[in-house]
């Protein structure tokens, strides 16, 4: 049966800052929350005031997510403090109605109407996904796992028909629902975690679900015909996966960060290592950014740096990041590509 919540907003922000408090973190080396880059990622700035004098800097943030409407609107998934939105670009932070404060790992916005939202969490260690027609006001538990222990870890939504979402769980297994989420269907079962899935965005409209450090799956976009992603010619096997991006501007680019480097296939089934600066491949590529409106320009941190390349990935600059956790996801503005938000957490 499901489940209604309705929140009211004193309650809400009386809880949300007192049992459930963002937070201050008291090391400037354990720097967690935002980082924000206005000048196309040449600098970047800690954005993690919150409200009442508090910071969002003990926040591991698992997935950052810009309203396509109004992208002054920054929602960030975190772990255990729920869902965290920002409404003026980054400069003020607040907690997001929303029915659990425990882990969050996707969030999909529809595109033509953002106030129906979906976020996938976890309820008494539980995955759920719930579902919002009035940008977080109420909310609408339509997805539930039968048991503890498994999570909705990854989620994406086709832009172009936003009733069709696709989820995977950190079990292997991948759903979709093309109703909005009132009906579900399997669709098939991975060797392991689903960690991220993304639509390709050209003429093809594939779709890559990242199997967190076994590989790549491809699917065309009705979630048909699953394949492992791999170099037909070489053999190379792409292993130890953290990350992958596709670039929308150039059909069938596929970008693929592991712990041995950076690849890039153009054609699904070749691949060619990218001449990244060498000592950064003794880390895992935990994420990759391509700019919506500029192949050449590509972005993608390892431990506490970021690379940038303007020419398509043949010179690098590089940027500290002065904290000791990691970036978990990078996105650039759809509205402003200039703008390039950078969320940290922690991995254990």
């Amino acid at each position: 049966m499901k489940k209604y919540f309705v929140y009211i907003a004193l309650a809400i922000l009386v809880i949300s800052f007192s049992g459930c408090s963002l937070g201050v973190n008291k090391s400037s080396k354990e720097i967690g929350g935002i980082q924000l880059s206005t000048d196309s990622g040449n600098s970047w700035e800690v954005k993690n005031k919150a409200e009442e004098q508090k910071n969002i800097s003990a926040v591991d943030v698992i997935s950052v997510t810009i309203d396509p409407i109004d992208s002054n609107k920054i929602y960030l998934g975190t772990k255990n403090k729920g869902i965290i939105i920002s409404e003026n670009n980054a400069e003020l932070w607040k907690k997001f109605n929303f029915p659990t404060k425990e882990d969050i790992y996707g969030i999909a916005i529809n595109y033509f109407n953002s106030q129906i939202m979906y976020a996938s969490g976890t309820l008494d260690d539980r995955g759920k996904i719930f579902k919002t027609n009035d940008g977080g006001e109420n909310w609408e538990e339509i997805y539930t796992e039968p048991s503890s222990g498994t999570y909705i870890t990854a989620m994406a939504m086709n832009n172009n028909d936003p009733h069709n979402i696709f989820v995977g769980t950190n079990k292997g297994v991948i759903l979709k629902t093309s109703d909005g989420g009132i009906s579900w269907n399997n669709l098939y079962s991975s060797n392991g975690a689903v960690a991220k899935i993304i639509f390709s965005e050209d003429e093809n409209n594939n779709i890559y679900f990242l199997i967190y450090q076994k590989g790549v799956l491809m699917s065309d976009g009705d979630g048909n015909d699953f394949k492992k992603i791999k170099d037909e010619k070489t053999k190379l096997k792409l292993q130890g996966v953290f990350s992958i991006e596709a670039d929308r501007n150039k059909s069938g680019t596929l970008y693929i960060g592991t712990d041995k480097g950076l690849f890039k296939s153009t054609n699904y089934d070749t691949f060619e290592e990218v001449d990244i600066v060498a000592s950064s491949k003794k880390f895992p590529i935990r994420a990759i950014a391509v700019n919506p409106f500029n192949s050449k320009e590509i972005i993608y941190s390892v431990a506490q740096a970021m690379y940038r390349s303007v020419d398509g990935g043949e010179n690098w600059s590089t940027t500290q990041l002065d904290t000791t956790r990691v970036v978990s996801d990078i996105k650039f503005n759809m509205n402003n590509p200039n703008i390039i938000l950078a969320g940290f957490r922690n991995f254990k």
